[in-house]
């Protein structure tokens, strides 16, 4: 089991202590302390070695685990989840730009726009607090009235606090998003999934439908702005990528 002492990371990390635990874990995964399909320290243990609250510990093992690093089983504990196949062929995309740009006719339809309380995944992921408000969108993008595009979208209303105002008919979110300030980082996980009978309702594709999902984070300045899943019928989307490669040896 991996040493720490929290006074020597508290002084030298000065980081709110769910993220120093975060990082503790994911250094004993990438060490090799801790390995897929084993269990990581329980939540007692980190309590006690951090000495902190059993919330704070839970809140970094939550979000770990919704971003797919830990599996936690009810009444068992806490796992490292098997890795999965990664890619890094997606850029920041506006999937109006692309239907524009195959001169296809764009309708957005939009089927939830509201103020709501943050549930604790979607705080995890926006690194809010559970309840915090924030904005919600649930929008169905649609090339010549195909749907090809769930847009589930949470943003921070301090970043856009006139979101809510928009006519999404009219513009994509990120369109307007995009004219407030441009992302400094991003975030990207993408996976296939088998959609809920919602999605597959709004999509209007058979239950049984392979669908890519890809997860997006995004960050201006060091503040965390949107948290949005993308879905795509797998029969009506594909990812395409061109790169020019430089094979000069230096």
């Amino acid at each position: 089991m991996r040493q720490v002492s929290p006074k020597n990371t508290a002084e030298s990390q000065p980081l709110p202590l769910y993220e120093q635990i975060k990082r503790h874990v994911m250094a004993g995964i990438s060490d090799g302390s801790y390995r897929p399909g084993e269990k990581i320290p329980s939540e007692n243990e980190l309590v006690t070695t951090f000495g902190t609250s059993r919330l704070t510990v839970n809140r970094a093992l939550r979000e770990l685990s919704s971003s797919g690093v830990l599996k936690r089983v009810h009444g068992v504990g806490t796992f490292v989840a098997a890795p999965k196949a990664a890619s890094t062929l997606i850029r920041i995309h506006n999937i109006a730009d692309d239907i524009r740009g195959r001169r296809q006719a764009l309708s957005i339809r939009v089927h939830n726009l509201s103020r709501i309380k943050a549930t604790a995944e979607i705080a995890g992921r926006m690194n809010v607090s559970r309840g915090d408000p924030l904005f919600h969108s649930l929008l169905v993008y649609c090339a010549n009235n195909v749907a090809i595009q769930i847009e589930d979208r949470y943003v921070a209303p301090g970043f856009a606090p006139d979101y809510l105002k928009q006519d999404f008919t009219r513009q994509s979110t990120t369109d307007y998003l995009q004219l407030i300030a441009q992302p400094t980082e991003a975030e990207h996980e993408m996976q296939a999934i088998a959609p809920n009978a919602v999605e597959a309702g709004l999509l209007d594709v058979p239950g049984i439908e392979p669908c890519l999902l890809v997860t997006r984070k995004t960050w201006v300045n060091g503040s965390v702005t949107t948290f949005t899943r993308f879905i795509h019928p797998g029969s009506r989307h594909t990812f395409f990528s061109r790169s020019t490669l430089d094979n000069t040896e230096s």
